[in-house]
């Protein structure tokens, strides 16, 4: 198992889009996340509409700023960033 100082924080961004396909998505957030700097990234979850992206600590605001930029194709705001999955999972998808 590694230490989480030799692996380095996660943080969690969640975001709302405009209704789009994975796809549509995935290649938006690669685009936005690779032209901040932001190469390790992944998406913990997309339900269509609202999604939960985890980055590096150190990048956490580079990967917000870089979200928030407009550009063409699929547009991206953010809701909140937490150093917790749970929190965001919480707050932006209650269970039903």
């Amino acid at each position: 198992m590694v230490v989480k100082s030799k692996r380095g924080r996660r943080r969690y961004i969640a975001f709302t889009t405009d209704s789009s396909t994975d796809e549509e998505l995935l290649h938006s957030l690669g685009s936005a996340l690779r032209g901040a700097g932001v190469t390790s990234y992944k998406l913990i979850q997309y339900d269509g509409r609202m999604g939960i992206v985890r980055v590096k600590g150190k990048d956490q605001k580079a990967a917000v700023e870089a979200l928030r930029l407009p550009r063409e194709g699929l547009r991206i705001a953010t809701l909140a960033a937490s150093g917790t999955l749970r929190t965001l999972r919480e707050r932006f998808f209650p269970q039903r």
